[in-house]
């Protein structure tokens, strides 16, 4: 299924959730609004607890591995099950699946049989403030109306700033922009027409922070057969730690703005 097909669904389903549930959706997203409010900030300190949890998948894997954006906010300890319920489909939004069978991101599946070859990027090119302005701005987009949504939308850019920071920070004795990851896959569409898909912002941090999802993903096209190109020898520009404290900087700015919005709705549902 396509992403616009997946995001359709998600308006979908969380409108026949919230008709189906009324006032129970309702009430229970304003608890996990009301519970997150007082402890809202970007440090992300659970988000990153979600990632050290996550089994690393065998090299290759026999088996189907998968992680997402919206599969990362729905593991939020303050998020209500039943809210989490209805956001399932966002699984499609920002993810990184592959297994025996296929190779995708962004709800976007590649039978490996069309596969031409994986190519290498180094991840530190991808991670800029503009890049996360327009995730952002994706983000707004894709949500649709729901109780506590800017809460959500707030949990969302807080998963994915600490996804990226905690990329940008690892990189240690090794310098990130010679960190690569198997961000793109070139296969044959209709017609055997080539054609190229390129990993989101969020995948793209996931590979670069977990090794062993990196080293899955590219010994599995291997075991298929399938080329894994080498990236490009990197440019010189800005450092890493100028590019955390940029993009820690960017990310503090929306948290604010995100908290300060919703206050002003909160503000406007308590008004008689």
């Amino acid at each position: 299924m396509g992403i616009l097909n997946r995001v359709k669904n998600l308006g979908d389903q969380v409108g026949t959730a919230a008709t189906s549930f009324g006032k129970d959706v309702a009430n229970a997203v304003q608890r996990g609004v009301d519970a997150g409010r007082a402890g809202t900030n970007a440090s992300g300190d659970w988000a990153l607890s979600v990632l050290r949890s996550l089994p690393a998948p065998a090299a290759p894997t026999p088996v189907e591995w998968e992680f997402s954006l919206g599969a990362l906010i729905c593991r939020h300890p303050k998020v209500p099950a039943i809210t989490a319920k209805a956001l399932r489909p966002l699984d499609g939004i920002g993810a990184l699946r592959f297994g025996p069978e296929s190779v995708g991101f962004d709800g976007e599946d590649i039978p490996w049989d069309k596969v031409v070859h994986l190519q290498l990027h180094d991840a530190f090119s991808a991670m800029t403030t503009e890049a996360l302005d327009a995730e952002i701005d994706r983000i707004r987009d894709l949500l649709p109306p729901l109780p506590g949504r800017k809460w959500v939308v707030t949990k969302v850019v807080e998963g994915l700033a600490s996804v990226m920071l905690a990329a940008l920070e690892q990189a240690g004795e090794q310098r990130l922009e010679t960190v690569n990851v198997a961000c793109e896959i070139t296969y044959r569409g209709a017609l055997g027409m080539k054609k190229t898909l390129r990993a989101n912002m969020f995948s793209t941090a996931l590979l670069a922070q977990q090794a062993e999802v990196m080293h899955s993903l590219v010994l599995t096209a291997q075991a298929k057969g399938i080329p894994v190109l080498p990236a490009e020898p990197p440019l010189h520009g800005t450092k890493t730690g100028e590019r955390v404290l940029a993009l820690r900087a960017r990310t503090d700015t929306v948290a604010a703005q995100l908290r300060a919005e919703q206050a002003t709705e909160q503000r406007a549902l308590d008004t008689p």
